[in-house]
């Protein structure tokens, strides 16, 4: 009799049927995502044929770097080969091979989509696309893209340049490229691409990427928008070790409000401007889009397009080497008129949870100042409406306001002029006193279109000219004219308020601020803190006298100062705690810093920290130098304090976004008192260097002569001082080196160096003075940079 129970399964018996074909085709899915994977690199490449051509128009060393983006590229296919790998399985519902590679084939073509449009943003915008988006409503994403969603003629060829690489590849994909164990192949592909994603480096940069623009060639931009997002979702926001980080401003004594110390900002503005009897000054800030030092002042790199300005600062206090708070505009307000940290996303984008504090405008308005705002543009965007709403400012001008004959210039609003002639007409209508009135700008901005465009696109040339620059000197002068174009008109528009102003009842007791929201982006960067690098003008009819400033100050600094000046000169209240995070602006004229200065590039990216001497960026360590010119330091103790100062500052900007206050109550105003008040606060990472180039000017004899002395209390290092020519279009000409010198505490040396560059017709020339290394060549002090000399 035959049993009617099937006997038991063996542990070797082979899998039912369907088991068996769902692994099989589990494991056919991996193979054909390894095997196409070839056609997404071969698209990549051609794409990457197309940003080299596009980065040599930019003036970047393609023929040195082509190779080592060439590697990044293939370094980011191993660190997510096992996503893309992974991501094929659920291709194993398709019954048929063939099937799997057209299926990867429309995947792989999305991935070069979204490529190209990472290129578009990053060629307009001037930086790689990071986690921004994860900053931004969905109404602000689409302004701020605006123009830049459409990619030139020239990046639509590369794409179908790319996909026609891909289908070739694909194609080849239709037949399997080798016979057995395939499958096998492909899961070792993914655990080593998994190990490779969590041991190596997010890119690679060699030596001659010396510059910001070059670092950003490398990098593959769907890994880097990759990477970036994830550290944001995963909140990669230091380790919160306070070593080495003891009385910050944010190391306070109640860990619940880490920002909450004593007010101890000194009065740096008093000794330089005059106190009038009666009502204390009408304060006019002017905050300009994207105004950068690269291209304003004296000695700016590409010359400078704001002769205005710099005729205003001729008769201002003007701080050379200034730094906004900020890569992007989202802060500058928070920054200039809080001090404030910045949270996640920035202190306003949190909006209505906007924790409790303090700031320059509510302090002034609770003793009679009347608060206005002015722009043409939309006053939501970065929540800035909301936040000086909250401050105490009533009144706004904004893209509502405008009536004919004004007309939009794009989505961001109204342009300049429009903005200066609408202010100045509500400052005669409205001449309440006293008064802080905010004028903010937008005309140099993407996509830089505003009245008479052509005109100034002709003035350009114009102003080269009257620099001593020819045109084809720099890439950027013909690639981005349009956006010099902007600056000469945002100029010439502040020439207007400025004429118009000096007509109106309180001029000749107002204080005006003018400083940049961040340096614009469109200009090839040299260096990542170039972002940073504004100007800041201080002028009034109340200066003593006009001064140059070569001191390290930042945004964070405008409010303590401002309001230690008001307070000291004109007995305003000032509260007994405070949650600056600035100290006060230096107004030394000599290059020094003693502030600590947390930089956040975009809403999402938070990883520069200047601490003294030193430049703590994405990890790496730079000495910093007049100019904010950047040598790689290679100071362990420095990076060391440097890591843990912004580390702290993390962990406690992290907590201040989540609070429902900075302090534990609203302080108490109280008459100015001198106690205490000194401008530094706390230990530096590092002082700055001994050496100091002063004094640099041409000799009688057609040397160039500067002094150079040791500012420290040890003998110096050995040095070798460097003489550097350029032409005003920034080619170096040549150099020549000096003897070696050691220098004792105090002590100095004059230097006379004559330039040996053969014959070279008469012009305007620049002269660096640098004391560098004897051996490496490398700056090993502060030097004096781009000194305009005729020769």
């Amino acid at each position: 009799m035959v049993s009617a129970t099937p006997p038991a399964r063996r542990h070797d018996d082979p899998p039912p049927r369907f088991a068996g074909k769902l692994l099989a085709r589990v494991k056919g899915a991996l193979a054909t995502g390894l095997e196409t994977l070839p056609a997404l690199l071969a698209g990549w490449l051609v794409l990457r044929i197309a940003e080299t051509i596009h980065a040599g128009a930019g003036g970047i060393e393609v023929s040195v770097l082509f190779g080592p983006a060439l590697a990044n590229d293939l370094l980011a296919l191993a660190r997510y080969a096992f996503v893309f790998l992974l991501g094929a399985v659920p291709l194993a519902l398709l019954p048929r091979r063939r099937w799997r590679v057209m299926a990867l084939g429309v995947l792989w073509s999305a991935l070069l989509a979204a490529q190209v449009g990472l290129l578009q943003y990053h060629w307009t915008a001037g930086v790689p696309l990071g986690a921004d988006l994860f900053g931004y409503s969905r109404a602000e994403i689409a302004t701020t893209v605006g123009g830049r969603a459409q990619p030139g003629i020239g990046l639509l060829v590369a794409y179908v340049l790319a996909l026609a690489a891909l289908v070739g590849v694909l194609v080849a994909s239709f037949r399997p490229w080798w016979p057995r164990a395939r499958a096998r192949a492909a899961l070792v592909a993914a655990l080593l691409s998994i190990g490779a994603y969590n041991l190596l480096p997010d890119h690679f940069a060699p030596a001659a990427a010396d510059t910001e623009a070059g670092v950003d060639y490398l990098r593959n931009k769907m890994a880097y928008f990759t990477d970036r997002s994830v550290a944001h979702v995963a909140g990669e926001q230091g380790t919160g070790t306070h070593t080495q980080a003891k009385g910050l401003p944010w190391t306070g004594k109640d860990p619940r409000y880490p920002f909450a110390h004593a007010e101890r900002t000194p009065d740096t503005l008093g000794p330089l401007i005059d106190t009038k009897p009666g009502a204390p000054p009408n304060i006019v800030f002017i905050i300009v889009e994207g105004l950068g030092r690269s291209f304003s002042g004296p000695g700016a790199r590409f010359g400078s397009f704001t002769p205005f300005l710099d005729e205003l600062a001729g008769r201002s206090l003007y701080f050379e080497n200034f730094l906004a708070g900020q890569g992007r505009t989202f802060g500058v307000l928070p920054t200039v008129f809080g001090s404030l940290p910045f949270g996640a996303n920035g202190m306003a984008a949190l909006g209505e949870r906007m924790p409790r504090h303090a700031s320059l405008l509510s302090i002034l308005k609770d003793q009679g100042y009347h608060l206005e705002y002015a722009s043409g543009s939309n006053l939501e965007f970065d929540n800035q409406g909301l936040f000086l709403r909250r401050e105490g400012v009533s009144d706004f001008i904004s893209e509502t306001d405008y009536k004919p004959p004004y007309q939009r210039s794009n989505y961001w609003g109204y342009d300049d002029r429009a903005l200066m002639e609408t202010a100045i007409a509500r400052q005669r209508d409205d001449a309440r006193q006293p008064s802080v009135r905010i004028i903010q700008t937008t005309s140099t901005h993407d996509p830089f279109t505003f009245p008479d465009k052509p005109k100034y696109l002709q003035k350009v040339g114009e102003r080269l000219a009257a620099l001593g620059i020819a045109e084809g000197a720099n890439p950027a002068y013909t690639g981005q004219r349009e956006v010099f174009a902007s600056i000469l008109f945002a100029d010439d528009a502040l020439r207007l308020y400025f004429e118009q102003a000096a007509q109106l009842p309180g001029y000749d007791n107002t204080i005006f601020i003018v400083t940049g929201d961040h340096r614009l982006p469109e200009l090839p960067m040299d260096t990542r803190i170039e972002r940073y690098h504004v100007p800041l003008i201080v002028f009034s009819p109340l200066l003593k006298a006009p001064r140059a400033i070569k001191a390290v100050s930042s945004q964070f600094d405008i409010a303590p100062s401002l309001l230690a000046f008001l307070g000291h000169g004109y007995g305003l209240r000032t509260p007994a705690q405070v949650t600056w995070l600035g100290t006060g602006l230096d107004t030394e004229p000599a290059f020094r810093n003693l502030h600590v200065i947390p930089l956040k590039q975009t809403k999402t990216e938070l990883s520069d920290f200047v601490s003294g001497a030193v430049y703590l960026a994405q990890g790496r360590l730079f000495a910093l130098a007049d100019g904010m010119r950047l040598d790689r330091a290679a100071d362990e103790e420095a990076l060391a304090r440097a890591r843990a100062q912004f580390d702290a500052f993390l962990v406690a900007n992290r907590q201040a976004g989540s609070a429902a206050a900075l302090e534990p109550a609203p302080a108490a105003l109280a008459p100015w008192h001198e106690d205490g008040r000194k401008l530094r606060s706390v230990d530096l990472a590092a002082e700055a260097d001994q050496v100091a180039v002063n004094d640099l000017r041409r000799g009688a004899d057609g040397s160039v002569e500067a002094t150079i002395v040791n500012q420290g209390t040890t003998t110096s290092g050995a040095f070798v001082p460097l003489l550097v020519i350029s032409d005003a279009g920034g080619l170096e000409l040549g150099e020549t080196a000096g003897e070696i010198q050691t220098l004792a505490p105090g002590a100095s040396v004059k230097v006379a160096l004559r330039a040996k560059l053969g014959r070279l017709p008469h012009g305007r020339y620049f002269v660096s003075m640098i004391p560098s290394h004897p051996e490496t060549g490398r700056s090993i002090g502060i030097g004096q940079y781009h000194v305009e000399m005729p020769l």
